[in-house]
């Protein structure tokens, strides 16, 4: 990860050759369209991916913009080839090498290819997270924190009886970058705001590496991403206000509250909470409700991963709707 004094546009025009291709969304596209080929991606949709993979012709790509466009980037982009220049941190997958694609209407996670930098613009991203721009700040730390419920549920498997024996300890232990953003977060002074970014940025960065590391994404996305996924699928929030960290903070505190619950750890529920109080997270069906969730959108939700072995399918075939009154209610 780089870390640069250049706005985005000035960056990234020193990166641009006649053989790189530049994909970025909606809000960046205006910004870097006069560099060289610009595409615009509207959705991470497979479809997408493939119109450029055979309209164009190019060797490398760049990538400017959010989560959904660094996905698309991932997946045109040859190892090797590819630089992102993320413009928000609304999400803790800058370097990974998976893409979540659309396709026949289903987010789908595929492997893809890893940046060979991700390139932070200090004063721009500085500037997307000033004033009402926090809510991207919080956003990524909600896609950071779901790597404590992907932990319970990576150690919590289907036909699993010993759910009694999982300590704090062990879901943290499994996670180290997670559990130091938390005591990062939780020992700040300040609200959301004053967080600084550019340790958001490193742990985020660092997340995603643990992703390469492992060969597998089962320590950083879990049934709390599926959740999300059938969120945005049946209801089509606006992008601004249910961001995906905040969608993906529903099922995380939800399988933390059921996970104390069941092992009568009150205090590793409690710290979590705090933990959404400080990160400015939905903990609440007033706070969900704010950002377009309705309660029976998430009982949806869970109905629909209901026939599946995923944790909340589990928990949600064990304790129906109260389990989502309990928490938020």
């Amino acid at each position: 990860m780089d870390f640069v004094s250049q706005s985005i546009q000035e960056a990234v025009c020193g990166a641009m050759d006649d053989s790189t291709i530049l994909v970025a969304d909606s809000h960046n596209f205006p910004i870097v369209q006069g560099l060289g080929q610009t595409v615009l991606v509207a959705e991470p949709h497979i479809d997408a991916v493939n119109d450029i993979r055979t309209t164009y012709r190019y060797e490398k790509v760049i990538a400017v913009g959010g989560c959904s466009v660094l996905d698309v980037g991932r997946a045109c982009a040859e190892p090797g080839a590819l630089t992102v220049f993320p413009s928000i941190l609304s999400h803790s997958c800058l370097s990974t090498d998976r893409s979540v694609l659309i396709r026949d209407g289903i987010r789908t996670s595929m492997r893809t290819v890893a940046p060979v930098v991700a390139v932070i613009s200090k004063p721009s991203v500085q500037a997307a997270h000033s004033g009402q721009g926090v809510k991207w700040t919080t956003s990524g730390l909600g896609d950071l924190f779901s790597s404590l419920s992907a932990s319970i549920e990576y150690q919590w498997p289907s036909g699993a009886d010993d759910r009694m024996k999982l300590s704090q300890i062990e879901v943290t232990s499994r996670v180290p970058v997670v559990r130091e953003a938390v005591e990062w977060v939780l020992g700040s002074p300040g609200q959301t705001g004053d967080l600084d970014l550019w340790s958001l940025a490193r742990y985020s960065h660092e997340s995603s590496l643990e992703v390469l590391r492992l060969g597998h994404t089962r320590l950083n996305a879990a049934s709390e991403h599926l959740l999300c996924y059938r969120l945005q699928e049946r209801y089509r929030y606006p992008a601004d206000r249910a961001t995906h960290g905040r969608l993906v903070s529903i099922g995380t505190l939800l399988v933390c509250a059921m996970f104390s619950r069941s092992n009568r750890d009150h205090d590793f529920y409690w710290s979590i909470r705090r933990l959404y109080e400080k990160s400015g997270l939905p903990s609440g069906y007033e706070d969900l409700n704010g950002i377009g969730v309705r309660r029976e959108h998430i009982l949806r939700g869970l109905d629909d991963l209901a026939d599946t072995n995923c944790l909340l399918g589990r928990l949600y075939r064990e304790y129906g709707s109260g389990m989502a009154d309990d928490v938020f209610g």
